[in-house]
């Protein structure tokens, strides 16, 4: 675990020391302490080091602790302690959102309970900015996702039977399907299957690029397929490599034809 990075920002040398001192007394805080003496090198630190915490003084010979907070770097957000010897500025440093408020002479005890302060809120930061990287990758992913076809194909069909009982079948293992009713019979390992659903609904459930409608009442897959017919002479027909024989009905033979032809031969 990283050390926490506290920055002490004020223009007297011994008010420096004595904060560095009481840090050092607290050998349980892996703090990694930093200093400024002013506002012009705290800003500068700031910039540089990006402190968890700052132990800031509300008055200095260049400006005040105010100016530090009205010039932090974007995305720079540490908790702030106010250190300072006059109590007139309290109701100020709490408007500037400050974490805590330390009057000068710092006592031991006050200052663990600002470190404590200070180290909740750290830790309810950095959740925050956890959440908020998840919520970053969230719209990614979904920006991503919504550039991917939102279409996903049936890879297995759980089909009931007559006892009640349900059998699996695997879309791969599907040969032909044809309407029977208000039914499709799914023609698959030498065995058919009813499947309440119709010819069309069946085939927006399976890849396109894997099955084919070649009748208004008959759909098949396409790697089943050993010979296509022209149907010159009578209608057009396949046959499976079972030997099953399937009519082709007009409107779709074309497609067929065309999808047969556009595959490469094998070679002899």
């Amino acid at each position: 675990m990283q050390p926490i990075r506290l920055l002490i920002v004020d223009d007297e040398p011994l008010a420096v020391r004595r904060l560095q001192l009481l840090l050092e007394d607290m050998p349980h805080r892996d703090l990694a302490i930093g200093t400024a003496d002013g506002v012009g090198s705290a800003l500068e630190r700031i910039a540089a080091q990006s402190p968890d915490i700052i132990l800031l003084d509300v008055r200095m010979r260049d400006g005040s602790g105010f100016d530090v907070l009205e010039c932090l770097p974007p995305g720079v957000s540490p908790s702030v302690i106010f250190v300072t010897a006059f109590d007139d500025t309290a109701t100020r440093a709490f408007d500037a959102c400050a974490t805590d408020y330390l009057l000068k002479p710092v006592q031991p005890e006050r200052l663990g309970q600002a470190l404590d302060k200070a180290c909740r809120e750290l830790d309810v930061r950095q959740l925050e900015q956890r959440l908020e990287d998840m919520r970053a990758l969230v719209s990614v992913l979904r920006n991503a996702e919504a550039d991917i076809p939102s279409v996903h194909y049936e890879s297995d069909f759980w089909i009931r039977r007559s006892g009640g009982d349900f059998v699996r079948i695997a879309a791969e293992a599907i040969e032909y399907a044809t309407v029977e009713e208000d039914y499709v019979r799914i023609h698959a390992n030498g065995r058919s299957f009813l499947l309440r659903e119709s010819i069309r609904g069946l085939l927006k459930r399976l890849d396109p690029a894997a099955f084919m409608q070649i009748h208004r009442t008959t759909l098949v897959r396409c790697s089943a397929v050993a010979e296509v017919s022209n149907g010159r002479l009578t209608s057009p027909e396949i046959v499976l490599f079972t030997g099953v024989r399937l009519k082709v009905g007009r409107v779709h033979a074309k497609a067929l034809r065309e999808r047969f032809r556009a595959r490469p031969r094998a070679a002899a």
